[in-house]
């Protein structure tokens, strides 16, 4: 585990050193479940599975702490599994590998996986550590979040008890979140007809590299580069000097990424193939000079020879640029509530060719679910005026803040009396599982708070040390005050 089994606290670390042995790619949790499973097992503690995938473990609580009312601990055991292009990595088998730089645990290459990994860790730790004051422990652990909430979504119901959860899946540890935001999906698919390559064709390969990516909730505000609308710019900026045909374009890997790469092989005439490649090189450097911050000016734009027998018509690939450059990308507005909070945001996650279709997924989130429903609409109406077919599948709520909390009030006060500072009170623009849980359990009393992490989703990916060693104080003096008072 390259050492990180010697940090503080050693229960927390030692468990998600395990659990980072074992793939977990969303929808694919069967073996990290049936460890979590045997693990339980080999403790002498009970442990069920609900329909979907999810399990629920059940921590006793501390001798003479047993006529406190329980509380659940949630997170999430799937990770999205990103890799650096050059990082030989198979998420279906190979493990992944912690490693410490410094005040921070971050992987070889790919994703870490502490989102929600860590959570996880710091919940079942709880049993593992007997000096600990608690009152009865219900782990939920849930499946598929990271693409759609899946686990949460469809919780058979009546599958824990408690009516007070902490949700540690939140990856800022300077305060405490008490809402987040609602989602949903658009899909897009737009039929054209692909014809041979003209004779004085020249094919070529635009790529765009080097981009920083991110969470699209939690990143969104922070002016990234998506490869996506960067490549399409390029593309539609060129095509205004000669004709360009799309034989195939391809970019971003997740819906809720913000898309790092981006590649289009195109056909160009053979003659003026020249001023194709300054058009493109022209514009990227205006983009990189004049919009992208400093984490992205290791921007990379690529053109080199390429082959393909076939490709898009002109007409059919101006529809396919327009569409790339008119639904909707990054923050539409911002919380009127909370400060410095993104209310609404869309993001341009992926765009794939298959065959004579070339697809689009785009994630939209808002807190206000008025604005959500107005960008499915706007999402819609793009795809009517392109001509495209449009899925969007149900959404997800947003998860309300409750300022009476009782479970609220005693977080804050552990957090005052443990760190000398009052917390923030804030919400995330990111899809959380509480929301759907207040929905499907009427009166839960939720918080959420976790340590930070930064890089989430993307191969940059880390946890601070310091900070989970912050949080983990913070969560058992909660627990301790809720079963002492």
């Amino acid at each position: 585990m390259n050492g990180i089994e010697s940090l503080e606290p050693k229960s927390v670390w030692r468990i998600f050193g395990e659990i980072s042995k074992v793939p977990r790619d969303s929808g694919k949790e069967e073996a990290v479940m049936e460890m979590l499973a045997e693990w339980a097992r080999a403790r002498g503690l009970s442990s069920k599975r609900d329909a979907v995938g999810n399990q629920l473990i059940e921590i006793p609580a501390t001798k003479g702490r047993e006529d406190v009312a329980p509380i659940v601990i949630q997170g999430h055991v799937d990770m999205v599994c990103e890799k650096n292009r050059d990082t030989d990595h198979d998420f279906t088998r190979d493990p992944i590998r912690p490693k410490i730089e410094g005040d921070w645990v971050t992987a070889e290459g790919t994703t870490l996986g502490a989102d929600n990994g860590i959570g996880v860790a710091m919940g079942l730790a709880l049993a593992e550590e007997p000096d600990l004051v608690h009152g009865p422990v219900e782990v939920l652990l849930t499946v598929d979040e990271e693409t759609g909430l899946t686990g949460a979504t469809k919780m058979t119901e009546g599958f824990f008890r408690s009516k007070r959860m902490i949700n540690l899946d939140s990856e800022e540890d300077t305060g405490i979140f008490i809402g987040c935001a609602g989602g949903r999906d658009s899909l897009l698919t737009l039929p054209l007809r692909r014809t041979e390559v003209p004779k004085d064709g020249a094919v070529k390969r635009v790529s765009v590299r080097g981009l920083v990516g991110g969470h699209s909730g939690q990143d969104i505000n922070r002016n990234r580069g998506n490869a996506v609308r960067i490549l399409a710019r390029l593309l539609h900026a060129a095509s205004e000097r000669v004709e360009v045909r799309i034989a195939s374009i391809e970019g971003g890997s997740k819906r809720n990424a913000i898309a790092r790469e981006a590649f289009a092989v195109v056909v160009v005439p053979s003659d003026p193939a020249q001023p194709f490649e300054a058009a493109v090189r022209e514009t990227a450097e205006a983009i990189r000079e004049q919009e992208l911050n400093e984490e992205d000016r290791g921007m990379d734009v690529g053109v080199a020879a390429a082959e393909s027998d076939s490709c898009f018509g002109l007409e059919a690939s101006r529809r396919i640029l327009r569409l790339l450059l008119a639904v909707p990308h990054g923050v539409r507005a911002m919380s009127q509530a909370v400060p410095g909070l993104v209310e609404t945001s869309s993001n341009l996650g992926v765009v794939a060719t298959d065959g004579d279709r070339v697809k689009l997924t785009c994630c939209s989130r808002s807190s206000v679910m008025t604005s959500l429903e107005d960008l499915t609409v706007v999402h819609r109406c793009i795809a009517e005026q392109a001509g495209a077919e449009i899925e969007q599948p149900e959404g997800y709520p947003g998860w309300r803040p409750n300022l009476e909390s009782d479970l609220l009030a005693v977080t804050r006060r552990q957090y005052r009396e443990r760190f000398d500072r009052e917390p923030e009170l804030t919400a995330i623009h990111a899809g959380l599982e509480c929301g759907l849980f207040t929905e499907k359990v009427p009166g839960l009393d939720i918080v959420s708070f976790g340590p930070d992490i930064t890089g989430a989703h993307s191969p940059d990916e880390r946890v601070s040390i310091p900070s989970v060693q912050r949080i983990w104080k913070l969560f058992t003096g909660v627990l301790e005050e809720l079963a002492t008072r």
